[in-house]
């Protein structure tokens, strides 16, 4: 049950809470001065007159309705429904009839959350949101249904027959500041299930490994050892990510959401543009809105032209997820948004890179968390490109993922492991260049003398202590973790540099640094043969060794 339901974990699990999904910086409005003030508002008033007609015409996003029989398996049924939904950037799946598990979300307990406050008019404007009031789940569901109550009672002439699309109008209307209203709302997101426990039930000890399950459909056992249950996606055979054995809020531990009418989540792609899920356990609607991973760019331009102002001020407004930009606003400058409403009882499901934002029509509950088919391994790659152009920490180390995937390549399609070879050819490729450059123009080789920390190497999978170990080897000034490799500096025994921003680090000459390397270049060149022949091996239907050379 929610807030009851971790009383009992021991102190090994109440330390692996510590590790939290890494979150921005909680930035403060600089003062501006009156010009720049002027300017601002100018761009607000341009905003609101580009469009004022909220009520636009928007495709939807496609829903799924699998039988119990497809429904076994999420990651191959989400695989298989990819081809139609990806144009789309989000869809909504329906369970097959008979799904109906117990909410364990305690709505009687008296443990209070954190809110966000959320100013309704700042949004398109990137604003930063405040501290709410803390409230216990039935205090808070009363606050919520006051409102609605409230506001549909004084904006609407029948409360009685008050529509979604009235009350999306609204919120539209509110957002953009056409109406003049002040209006607050407050949002319980991103709750640690660690602490506040989840709605669904949780696997025991004596339940079969994932995905092994023989339970009948809806049994109780069923519920807590299937795919569907949030608390398993992430670990799921054939989830990419499944080798990420630390727990870590959002990614493979669920977010909790406590949600009331027009509590907001803003325009954001996933961690590392992994996939999400999102399950609606109880409560009113939530209304959900889409772009294409192939159609982020456009998406970009459009923010980077409307916001330009509040960029100058905080360059990563993007990863503060702050900033609601209407669909009539982003249709009329040619980017696709699609629309779904998702009910109590059903999923939403977020494809790489696809960027999406909704808000509530009510008090409900909900609770979201990331996953990855095998196939993401691009979107990852890409990810860590946009990531160190923005000094963006990962979640976790996307080159030891790839490193520890080598492990697991019969759990991957052939086509994955293609794309994993392609990606560690570009690694070995990028890696071999600089420390080429480096050692050429001065930079100590000490890889003869120094011996590094088994930690810095890749395992079967990332434990909590792997992942402590790569918090300390984290480059400065770009912010990618050095997972092959890393510049030091004699000036200083802390920090570190990939080899790319050795010249940023500090300004000692390059004669003052040396270079750590926890694999060496024959070692990531055997780990790449060794993929190849498995994929060689592979396409002639024979068995393969399973275990590359380096990963032993």
């Amino acid at each position: 049950m929610m807030m009851d339901q971790n009383k009992a974990a021991d102190e090994t699990t109440l330390e692996r809470a510590k590790r939290r999904r890494k979150v921005p910086s909680v930035y403060k409005d600089r003062d501006m001065d009156n010009d720049q003030i002027k300017m601002l508002q100018m761009a607000v008033e341009n905003s609101r007159a580009e469009n004022l007609n909220v009520n636009v015409e928007m495709d939807e996003a496609p829903v799924f309705y699998p039988t119990i029989e497809e429904f076994k398996d999420p990651i191959d049924y989400i695989s298989s429904i990819k081809p139609k939904a990806l144009g789309y950037g989000i869809c909504r799946i329906v369970p097959p009839d008979g799904w109906k598990p117990v909410n364990q979300v305690d709505f009687d307990s008296k443990r209070k959350f954190a809110t966000k406050l959320q100013r309704m008019k700042l949004m398109q404007e990137g604003r930063a949101m405040g501290d709410g009031k803390f409230y216990d789940v039935r205090q808070y569901e009363a606050m919520a249904n006051e409102f609605k109550r409230n506001w549909c009672a004084s904006h609407h002439a029948d409360s009685s027959s008050v529509t979604h699309q009235d009350l999306e109008n609204d919120y539209w209307r509110l957002v953009k500041n056409a109406t003049g209203e002040s209006v607050e709302v407050e949002y319980g997101n991103d709750l640690s299930t660690f602490e506040y426990g989840s709605g669904f039930a949780l696997r025991q000890p004596s339940d079969p490994p994932l995905g092994q399950s023989k339970s009948p459909f809806g049994t109780p056992e069923y519920y807590r050892t299937c795919g569907w249950n949030l608390n398993n996606i992430s670990s799921w055979p054939g989830s990419a990510v499944r080798c990420v054995t630390h727990s870590i809020d959002g990614i493979n531990k669920p977010w909790l959401y406590l949600g009331m009418l027009f509590s907001s989540f803003c325009w954001h792609r996933e961690d590392i543009y992994l996939a999400s899920i999102n399950y609606m356990h109880a409560g009113e609607a939530k209304q959900w809105y889409g772009i294409p991973g192939a159609k982020s760019k456009a998406f970009q331009t459009v923010m980077h032209r409307l916001m330009r102002l509040r960029l100058q001020e905080v360059p990563d407004l993007e990863h503060h997820i702050t900033t609601q930009i209407s669909p009539a606003t982003l249709l009329q400058n040619q980017v696709p948004v699609y629309k779904t409403r998702q009910e109590a009882g059903q999923f939403i499901v977020t494809f790489p890179e696809a960027y999406h934002a909704g808000f509530s029509y009510g008090f409900n509950c909900g609770e979201a968390v990331n996953f990855a088919t095998s196939d993401w391994i691009p979107h990852g790659s890409q990810s860590v490109v946009d990531y160190r152009l923005k000094g963006k920490r990962e979640v976790f180390s996307f080159d030891r993922l790839l490193f520890t995937l080598t492990y697991h390549l019969v759990d991957l399609s052939l086509e994955s492991c293609k794309m994993l070879l392609r990606e560690l050819e570009l690694l070995e490729a990028d890696e071999l260049h600089f420390r080429k450059v480096l050692k050429e123009s001065g930079v100590q080789d000490i890889s003869g003398v120094a011996h590094l920390p088994n930690e810095g190497r890749a395992t079967s999978d990332i434990p909590e202590e792997l992942a402590n170990y790569d918090d300390k080897r984290v480059c400065g000034p770009c912010q990618h973790t050095c997972f092959l490799s890393a510049v030091c500096c004699n000036c200083s025994e802390e920090a570190v540099a990939c080899l790319k921003c050795c010249d940023f680090m500090c300004e000692c000459k390059r004669t003052e640094k040396f270079v750590l390397e926890w694999y060496s270049t024959q070692e990531i060149r055997e780990t790449i043969d060794a993929v190849k022949n498995y994929i060689d091996m592979a396409g002639k239907n024979k068995t393969p060794q399973a275990t590359p050379v380096a990963a032993m």
